[in-house]
């Protein structure tokens, strides 16, 4: 089963319809978990309005900061996956992310893919930052497999991908030391020291990335990710992007890991606010 989970952000109201209305046929799912930061009354009200439609389908939950904030991806990714208990695999979709050409067969395909690997997703590489990989070797879950100053990072893209609840959970991801960068090329390092396993989604994602649209002359895949591209771009995704321990030092302050969480609960026909 999955916990279906999503990231708004922001006054994309276009952004917002594409990917709740793209979710109309879902097979295998325990719940829907959507995070609001700092998004406008429009993009609240559609968020709330589509719950209380789907809510007696599968419960939907709605986690945002008291005071509209924006708290960066992964902190409130980390209180999304701390609230309740998740199914046994997490689909994750980003805001710029979204379904076509959608049907059972592609959820059957995805869960099975979910239970044959620790991560299925749009696999990349990236080089590591400054000195992220001396910040690494000082971790809990690290192994001893090499990472150097000249290391790439083989990771599924975050802007959608299935996990293996478990593995995350045993390992308290998203990390505290995590902000809004660098969260998805760390977690397929972590993958990679724990001895699990990446999968390609080949045939049913499509990343809209430059790089990955270059000399693509077939779009025919089911995800949509990463719509628009870097240019496309956002709110804390367009400042300078601060990667977890690029400067070397695991005791950075978190901060921004401190909030008032507000969740809005939608189960059956009872709506709840805590």
């Amino acid at each position: 089963m999955f916990s279906v989970c999503a990231i708004f952000y922001g006054d994309y109201l276009a952004l917002a319809e594409k990917l709740l209305t793209s979710l109309k046929i879902m097979a295998h799912v325990q719940d829907v978990r959507l995070g609001l930061n700092a998004v406008s009354s429009q993009v609240r009200d559609y968020v709330n309005t589509w719950a209380l439609q789907q809510m007696s389908a599968y419960p939907v939950y709605i986690y945002e900061d008291e005071h509209s904030n924006n708290l960066g991806k992964y902190p409130l990714m980390r209180q999304m996956f701390k609230d309740k208990k998740l199914a046994t695999k997490i689909m994750w979709f980003d805001d710029d992310s979204f379904l076509d050409e959608v049907s059972i067969a592609w959820w059957d395909t995805a869960l099975m893919l979910g239970q044959q690997h620790t991560q299925v997703g749009a696999l990349h590489s990236i080089a590591q930052k400054g000195k992220q990989y001396e910040g690494i070797t000082q971790q809990s879950w690290f192994t001893g497999k090499p990472v150097n100053v000249h290391h790439r990072y083989k990771f599924a893209t975050g802007g959608w991908w299935i996990a293996d609840t478990a593995f995350l959970t045993k390992w308290d991801y998203p990390f505290t030391a995590i902000h809004h960068n660098g969260g998805d090329s760390i977690l397929g390092e972590l993958i990679r020291q724990q001895g699990g396993s990446l999968g390609e989604f080949s045939k049913g994602v499509q990343c809209h990335c430059e790089g990955c649209l270059k000399n693509k002359t077939k779009l025919n895949s089911v995800v949509r990710i990463n719509v628009g591209g870097r240019k496309g771009r956002r709110g804390l995704g367009t400042l300078v992007e601060h990667y977890p321990w690029e400067d070397g030092n695991v005791n950075s302050p978190i901060n921004y890991q401190t909030f008032d969480l507000k969740i809005t609960r939608y189960e059956s026909r009872n709506k709840e606010k805590i």
